[in-house]
């Protein structure tokens, strides 16, 4: 039941995929969630007791806090009304998910079900939108940009598919099966036909990192992955030496849109040491120019990813997002399963705007879920056998 719960979220988060036949707003779309999720916490509230005040959800508060007291200097140095923050800060109560996820307390296996049902239907809307780029919505600039360059928009929703990699690359390292393989071939295939760079490169390495985490034991997991990828660089050499190639004509052009914008949100966006501590805010077309002139200039907030979110809301925020990945990267009660997310999060962080678009939320609220569940997991796994030790001592 949970994870058809999920699995409808993920549908909504992702706009249906952006496809024509369901053309509504985002604010729209907005709405949609928020009633879902509130309804969500409502019926499964009766069956899960949660404490909105604990452990878990600490830094999760510290978040919150960082994001509202952004709206001092909005206020203060660009005028911005305390009204129109709260309006324009609509979409960070996304953030909600996560107590939300805590309420309804899906498992792991829950979760990994609901991604993988919308994986199908991502593949499906893969081949459809490669036949017919028309079947989802883009304006007119846009659609003819993309038939004369012969690509494809990605898939709404693409993101999630690293979960189900990063799952099974778990399983994987400590016992082979040729199940698992083949989901994280197809995951991998997945991004490998979305050519998003972020994602392939950081994956990329998880997985060549994955392999020399393999028991030594699994010889046969070891030759067999080594094998498919080998395979894999030799058929798709082409593809990456044109990525490679793509990324360091853009590294070297100091003109390149997310040059521009590092150089930006660094050293010129914040105009004192306050909007460096507490950020900027948001702030909106209705206040002033200042976003309209930043992106005439080639200049997108979304480009360097948590550089951006610390250029709008402060230190406080940027300060969590890198314990909670560090944590979970580095601490002693985590399976290599959040391990590998962590670090591609962590890789990913300076070009993917994690806590903006609401795919990205949704994303990164799985995450921070999912680490604390596991957390508690491989802890009791640990006393267990501790305790068993102790039995036999």
């Amino acid at each position: 039941m949970k994870s058809i719960y999920l699995f409808i979220l993920l549908i909504i988060n992702s706009h249906v995929w952006n496809l024509r036949v369901v053309n509504i707003s985002s604010d729209s779309w907005l709405v949609i969630q928020l009633v879902y999720l509130l309804a969500g916490f409502i019926f499964y509230g009766k069956m899960n007791k949660f404490r909105l005040f604990s452990e878990e959800l600490a830094p999760w508060w510290l978040w919150v806090i960082g994001v509202l007291l952004s709206v001092f200097p909005a206020g203060y140095f660009y005028n911005q009304s305390i009204t129109q923050s709260l309006i324009t800060y609509r979409g960070s109560l996304l953030l909600l998910q996560i107590p939300i996820l805590f309420k309804i307390a899906p498992t792991k296996k829950e979760i990994i079900n609901a991604l993988l049902l919308f994986f199908g239907f991502v593949w499906i809307v893969y081949f459809m939108q490669s036949a017919d780029i028309t079947i989802v919505n883009l304006d007119e600039e846009r659609l003819e940009r993309f038939i004369n360059s012969g690509e494809m928009p990605m898939v709404n929703g693409f993101e999630f598919i690293a979960i189900i990699l990063f799952y099974y690359l778990g399983e994987i390292k400590d016992s082979f099966d040729y199940k698992w393989l083949f989901f994280i071939l197809i995951c991998y295939i997945f991004y490998l036909l979305e050519q998003n760079r972020s994602f392939l490169f950081s994956i990329s390495l998880i997985i060549a990192w994955t392999i020399l985490k393999v028991n030594r034991k699994k010889f046969i997991a070891i030759l067999t992955m080594g094998v498919l990828v080998s395979v894999f660089a030799y058929y798709t050499m082409d593809i990456w030496m044109e990525l490679f190639e793509e990324t360091s004509v853009q590294i070297e052009n100091e003109d390149y849109n997310r040059n521009k914008a590092y150089r930006y949100f660094l050293f010129e966006a914040s105009p004192n040491i306050w909007c460096y501590i507490f950020g900027n805010g948001f702030i909106s077309a209705h206040t002033s120019n200042y976003l309209h002139n930043i992106m005439y200039s080639g200049v997108y907030n979304s480009d360097v990813g948590i550089i951006g979110y610390w250029n709008n809301f402060g230190i406080i925020p940027t300060i969590v997002f890198f314990y909670l990945l560090v944590s979970a990267a580095i601490g002693r009660h985590n399976s290599h399963f959040i391990r590998c997310w962590a670090i591609q999060l962590l890789l990913c962080s300076l070009t993917a705007g994690y806590l903006g678009a609401p795919s990205y939320i949704l994303y990164f609220s799985l995450f921070y879920y999912l680490y604390y569940v596991d957390r508690k997991e491989q802890i009791a796994e640990t006393e267990l056998i501790e305790s068993k030790e102790i039995v036999k001592t």
